[in-house]
Order: structure tokens, then sequence, then C-alpha cells
């Protein structure tokens, strides 16, 4: 059989990753990976469009040139402020004489309802994950297909983007030549690449450390429960870090990535970094660095703090904390996590994957998750549409079911 071949683009605020790579026996062979800086984003936001089309152009020839492989339709995750979390309910009657069995067909209807109540005019459903469904008031499941009941209700969770703002970002896409295969948000992406079935069972909180927003993914029970987005990034103690130092925001950037070390120990006041300033060398203390980020990167942690305890879920993550995402890199970062949370925290590392380049990092898991997630998608179970106790009756249900699906 011919396996297929997936690209995926994450559209982060301050680069663009980009996989080419092919399905084999539940695993991922990696073609070709690569990043570039982005350009005609704020903030996740679209502004200039033309500038942002040339960002996509580049960075997807440059895999097509390396493997030779004419990429037609592209996976994208997205992220920004613009990503909305809610609960939406939704309930129906099935009977109004006697109890009678859930079919596909039911479940399928009350999910679109809650999408359909749950969504905004200026809004577009982006994830959803069904939380909980009731049977008669008194009975609650996750799977309530083939059990008897006269009333069904959901509660599901949704995430969604506006419209408008999404919009622009698939419009730059489409003008760059290519057809959108899926959308995905960057948080939930990361969690089909670095989280475990077990992790995500038992209770575990992905937060992803981007270059604008941090955001906290709070999984249990194998589903999204809960989802907060701070905006702090990668790129605000690079700001701290150039206005402190008065130096150009680039070098900044670089000290920030090469000798800033965030651990539990100050560095010394004797370490010593040299850097190039206009034409010139100057000598900095590895410490005037980590004070430059200090208050702001405080400032964070106690967001992150709040973040948690405002959860009701928080006493339910029993697997720790998982960092992704650029800025999840920074020396020292999650062992301050961890340490102002009291809660594990480990870097999240690539399930699963050949790559020719060796391990990829953490600011791959959106782009790499993206393929998990369409390799695993697939059609409806042929059990879910063959109930019944008779080859007629489970005929029957088949084309009732395929009918209200899909048509």
């Amino acid at each position: 059989m011919k396996r297929k071949i997936f690209c995926s683009l994450d559209i982060g605020n301050s680069k663009l990753t980009a996989v080419l790579a092919k399905a084999e026996k539940q695993r991922i062979n990696i073609l070709a990976t690569a990043t570039s800086p982005v350009r005609g984003l704020s903030k996740g936001r679209v502004a200039e469009l033309a500038d942002l089309v040339d960002c996509i152009q580049q960075i997807l020839d440059k895999l097509s040139s390396e493997t030779g492989i004419n990429i037609k339709s592209i996976l994208i995750s997205v992220n920004g402020d613009y990503i909305h979390a809610r609960y939406s309910f939704a309930a129906v009657a099935l009977s109004e004489i006697a109890n009678r069995q859930i079919s596909l067909a039911d479940i399928n209807y009350l999910r679109r309802q809650a999408k359909l109540l749950g969504v905004h005019m200026d809004e577009t459903i982006l994830h959803e994950f069904p939380q909980t469904y009731i049977l008669d008031d008194d009975h609650s499941t996750f799977n309530p297909l083939g059990l008897l009941a006269r009333k069904i209700k959901l509660n599901s969770y949704l995430l969604s983007a506006s419209h408008t703002l999404l919009g622009n970002v698939k419009t730059a896409v489409q003008q760059a030549g290519y057809d959108i295969e899926d959308v995905l948000y960057s948080g939930v992406a990361s969690g089909f690449s670095v989280l475990s079935a077990e992790e995500k069972e038992k209770g575990v909180l992905l937060i992803d450390l981007g270059a604008c927003f941090t955001s906290l993914l709070f999984f249990k029970d194998k589903i999204l429960r809960d989802f907060k987005i701070i905006p702090f990034g990668g790129n605000d103690i690079t700001d701290d870090i150039s206005k402190s130092l008065e130096l150009p925001w680039e070098l900044a950037e670089d000290l920030k990535k090469s000798s800033l070390v965030l651990s539990a120990q100050d560095p010394k006041a004797s370490d010593k970094v040299v850097v190039r300033r206009f034409g010139s060398y100057k000598t900095l203390e590895r410490s005037a660095i980590y004070e430059a980020a200090k208050i702001r990167l405080e400032e964070f942690l106690g967001k992150v703090r709040s973040a948690i305890h405002s959860s009701i879920w928080k006493d339910k993550m029993t697997s720790g904390i998982v960092g992704v995402g650029g800025a999840a890199n920074l020396e020292g970062i999650l062992e301050k996590i961890e340490s102002s949370t009291g809660m594990p925290v480990r870097l999240g590392h690539i399930k699963d994957v050949s790559s020719g380049g060796g391990a990829l990092g953490p600011q791959f898991a959106a782009a790499v998750g993206l393929i998990y997630y369409s390799d695993a998608k697939n059609l409806p179970s042929l059990k879910s549409y063959l109930m019944g106790k008779t080859p007629l009756e489970r005929a029957t249900n088949f084309i009732r079911n395929l009918y209200q699906d899909y048509f």
C-alpha cells in the first residue's frame, strides 16, 4: 500500500516550522524539516499579507527542493490570543414512550448541536472535546453508543478562533499556492507528538512556551479538560535584555539563546560574555543578562501558578508538566517552572519519529503533531456502524448511520 506523505506548517509568532514526512507502520519518517523567521505577523495576527505569503512560499519551496516532492496541500497549526475556550451543552430526546438504543447518528447529531450552540457568529470551531454524556439525567458515560435511554445530554469543551483573523492566515497559505488539509491549534497539535496515552489518561499539563504567548492545556481521561493562555513569551525576555543592556534586538535574541541561564542558582558575576556592537566589542557580565530578564521571568512564573490554581483540574495532573515550544529551550526555564509550581516538569520529546538529521527539538512538536493527527484521523470504525442483533438489523443500522452521517 502506498504510504501517504504529509506536509505540515506551524505558523508561530516568531518563526515558521515546516516538516515533510511519510507515515509508516505507526511511525513517522521525517523526510525534511525547515525553520525560518516569519514576517507579516504581529502576535499571531496577519499584519502584512504579502510578507507572510512570501515566507510561506520560501520555506515550503525549500522542502520541495530538498526532497524533489511537489507539495500541493498542507496541514497548519496556529497560535494567538484570538483562540478562545468555552463549554457548550446540548440535549436531545430519543423517545417519548420507551428507552431506545443510542446510535452513532444520535451522538453525531448531539455533537453538531453542541458546536452550533457554543460557537459565536464571528468564530470558527477548531476543536471539540466531548467531556461526558448524561443519560436520562442520572447516568454519565464517555461512550453512550449502544446504551439505552430516553434522553441524552452532552457537555462539550470547544476551542474556537476568530473567523476573520484565522481567515487571514488561511488566505496567506492559499495565496502562497497551497490547499489547506486541516487547521489545529498549536498546543493541541503538540500534544499528539509529545504526550503518551498513559499521561493523557492519568492527567498531564502541557505548557507551550512560544514567542508571544504561553498556553496551558490540561489533559485528563485522554481529552482536553481546560485551557489557559498567558500573554508572555520568549520575545518578552528579549525585549527586556535589549532595553536594559541597550543592545539591538537581534543581538539580545542571540544572547538570550546562547548566554542566558535561568537555573535555580544565579550566574556568577565572574562569567563574562563578549559581544560585538556597532563595530566594536563589549564585555558583559552574564549576571547582567540574568538580571535584565529576572523581573519579567518572576512575573511570568506567578501567572503560571495563578493559571494552574484557577483550574479545577489542577490536582488531577498526576503526570506533571511537559514543556514544548521554542522558549522551552531556554536553559533553566523548565527548572524554574518546576520549583515555582512544585510539580515535576520534563521537556517534551517527540515520540516514534525517525529522522536522518537526529532528534527534533521541542520547537518541532506542533509541526510533527499535525502529522500524527492527520495520520490517525480516519472514518468511524466499521463496528460503530454495524450494531444490531441480526444480520438484517446490522445492515439496516449501517445504511441508516452512514446516510445520517454523510448525507
